[in-house]
């Protein structure tokens, strides 16, 4: 009996021993804040994705470490082992989504809508480091805009403003059941915050449509070309 249990004592320590040796299988990281930048990157939102455009819910999201406002580790514990793509922001606006003036980064680039930057391949019992995730100030252009008939709804006037200083190179209106129109006052440079006026649209003294009106904008943004469509309902 002695030498029974003396064998079951080892073949319990054995297991004990091999259940020790199975390694974590892991992803850790640090967000950097760009230099010149102004924000703290601590306590973002950490995700992966299975997407390349980042589209669908993340697989797995952590929130980065408490650290320094420019330099902030993260860890991902108990992964799956395969391909993902990283996507780290902070949700200034609480929007819920990543928008203007947000603190973004991706692994292996540098974000925009749509683009997940370069894949982290995570294996079973490893743990992958991504290095260094840059994060700095996203900047979206967005431009606001109003319409309303006037003198017994024979006019339409169009009012527009931007949220960046840009340079319009041309403005396109679509009337409902008209074809586009070039507004020729529109080009030239705007600044933030400034409201603009596409005024004394008519035909003729009939009445203007009602309904969707489409603002195609084209200029240039901090050394950029942009395209925009900006649908305006008139009633």
């Amino acid at each position: 009996m002695l030498k029974k249990t003396v064998l079951l004592a080892l073949i319990v320590v054995a297991v004990a021993f091999m259940g020790s040796c199975t390694k974590a299988t892991k992803l850790i990281g640090t967000l950097i804040l760009q230099t010149g930048q102004s924000g703290d990157v601590q306590n973002c939102k950490v995700q992966l994705f299975v997407s390349q455009d980042l589209t669908g819910s993340p697989v797995k999201e952590v929130a980065s470490k408490q650290n320094t406002t420019v330099n902030s580790p993260f860890e991902f514990t108990d992964l799956v082992e395969g391909y993902y793509y990283l996507l780290a922001w902070k949700d200034l606006n609480g929007d819920g989504v990543v928008s203007d003036r947000d603190i973004v980064g991706i692994h292996g680039g540098t974000y925009r809508p749509g683009y997940g930057g370069s894949q982290v391949t995570i294996k079973d019992g490893k743990t992958e480091d991504t290095g260094e995730i840059v994060m700095l100030i996203y900047k979206e252009l967005k431009i606001s805009a109003t319409g309303e008939r006037v003198n017994a709804g024979t006019e339409t006037n169009l009012t527009y403003s931007f949220n960046y200083d840009v340079t319009i190179t041309s403005l396109t209106i679509t009337f409902p059941g008209f074809p586009p129109a070039t507004d020729p006052d529109a080009p030239g440079a705007k600044t933030a915050g400034t409201s603009y006026h596409s005024d004394g649209w008519n035909a003729g003294g009939a009445l203007m449509p009602t309904g969707d009106h489409i603002l195609y904008f084209v200029g240039m943004w901090e050394g950029n070309a942009f395209n925009v469509n900006v649908i305006v309902p008139v009633n």
